[in-house]
């Protein structure tokens, strides 16, 4: 079908350029024309450009798609927070009262605060959970949210390490080691670190082995059998240093 100017009807057409003015609509979908005889400018509907349109529609809907799922990807969406666990705690839950100073020591979820973590572990504490009293003992070591008080420390940390809890067992040996809190004994130091490193503690079967050659063979001994009184499924324990002989004075003639 050959194209005429719709002003002049004559059929001596050629294609014209786009000018800014044109509009969106012309510039999208139509092809712009020009009279040779008249020089009458003039619009033809152009099947070629909605096509062309429509193709990069979807093209940018399916690079804007596969952007988005890369992005989620790479930055999953953010965990909502467990709820706090402040109601079962004020109604003296222990295991609350444990999780909700657990928190508050180290600012999870919260701004933290060792007033409110001692306060917590304490009440926790008292109800006689292990682990409460093990870390309301660690915060009375350090004056951590209360005052700081070393025999008080020593008495909460003894009652979960004779519980069976590695880690307090592992704190206590190192009090009797260093007399913090009670008089300085080793062999009830070794005896601490061994039950201790019997469940896996490395820092407690480091600290028994440098311990054991300052005590006598007898009092490794008796520490090891209380031990195996104290935990029977402990299987391995500190070996026996041998004492060298002691040396033959030489007598001056």
């Amino acid at each position: 079908m050959s194209l005429v100017c719709p002003h002049c009807g004559s059929d001596r057409i050629r294609s014209a350029s786009l000018h800014a003015p044109d509009g969106i609509r012309h510039i999208l979908l139509s092809r712009p024309l020009r009279c040779r005889d008249c020089h009458h400018r003039f619009w033809v509907f152009n099947p070629i450009k909605p096509l062309l349109l429509l193709t990069a529609i979807g093209a940018l809907i399916g690079m804007t798609a596969w952007l988005a799922l890369d992005q989620r990807a790479v930055f999953p969406a953010p965990q909502i927070p467990e709820q706090l666990p402040q109601a079962r705690a004020a109604q003296g839950d222990a295991e609350a009262q444990l999780r909700l100073g657990l928190r508050y020591a180290e600012g999870d979820g919260v701004i933290q605060n060792d007033k409110e973590a001692a306060k917590w572990f304490a009440l926790a504490a008292k109800q006689g959970l292990a682990e409460a009293q093990y870390h309301y003992g660690l915060m009375l070591l350090k004056g951590r949210g209360v005052v700081q008080d070393y025999h008080a420390a020593f008495s909460w940390i003894e009652k979960p390490a004779q519980q069976g809890y590695a880690k307090a067992q592992y704190s206590l040996g190192e009090l009797y080691r260093y007399g913090t809190g009670t008089a300085i004994d080793k062999a009830r130091a070794y005896l601490w670190f061994n039950l201790a490193a019997a469940q896996g503690v490395e820092a407690a079967a480091k600290a028994r082995d440098n311990l054991v050659w300052q005590l006598k063979p007898e009092q490794v001994t008796a520490m090891q059998e209380e031990a195996r009184r104290m935990s029977p499924a402990a299987s391995t324990t500190a070996p026996t240093p041998t004492q060298p002989a002691a040396a033959a004075p030489t007598v001056k003639p």
